[in-house]
């Protein structure tokens, strides 16, 4: 009886241990982007309309898409920005980035009557309860990596659709609707 205590609490002890290390292991640490280069990272950690793909984009560039509670890195040249993000609708974020710094840009679904939305939000360091959440957020999972997925036959269909989003973000300056910024001094430090 004693040596299967001893081995039951051996065994217990060692989920345990292994339990720690398993967390230990989704402990995410800020990448740096590349010289020259700076680091957006686009965080969805709402649940809401889980099944729903939204479509990433840099102005033209086609990023991809994902669904779910995750989050992805953009590594892009410093400078201006337009970041969208197309569900049922659009969503534009005008950014300056600069060389050498991480900006976070929280990605809300916003669930509709019949169809669900998606809002970019660029979070400021100043913004303790965004940054936290999100630090937790990552802090548990590994990013989503858009960089091995293949997009390539999907963003050829996408030229209409871009072409569309571009003209759709221009209209909305030219009429004064409210773009959110991302500016330059947004840099986590």
């Amino acid at each position: 009886m004693k040596t299967k205590i001893t081995i039951l609490k051996h065994a217990f002890l060692m989920v345990i241990i292994g339990f720690s290390m398993t967390i230990k292991g989704y402990s995410q640490t800020l990448q740096t982007p590349s010289e020259g280069k700076s680091l957006v990272y686009f965080v969805r950690s709402n649940g809401t309309g889980a099944l729903i793909n939204f479509k990433f984009f840099d102005g033209e560039k086609y990023l991809g898409k994902f669904n779910g509670v995750k989050y992805f890195i953009y590594e892009c040249d410093p400078g201006e920005h337009v970041f969208w993000a197309s569900s049922e609708n659009r969503s534009f974020v005008e950014a300056e980035l600069e060389s050498g710094k991480v900006y976070f840009m929280e990605v809300r679904p916003t669930p509709g009557a019949i169809k669900s939305a998606v809002k970019l939000v660029p979070i400021s360091p100043d913004n303790e309860k965004g940054m936290k959440r999100i630090n937790k957020f990552i802090s548990k999972k590994a990013p989503y990596d858009l960089d091995s997925k293949d997009f390539s036959d999907e963003a050829e269909d996408l030229d209409f659709f871009i072409g569309n989003g571009m003209k759709k973000y221009n209209s909305d300056k030219e009429k004064d609707k409210n773009i959110a910024k991302m500016p330059s001094n947004y840099a986590i430090n």
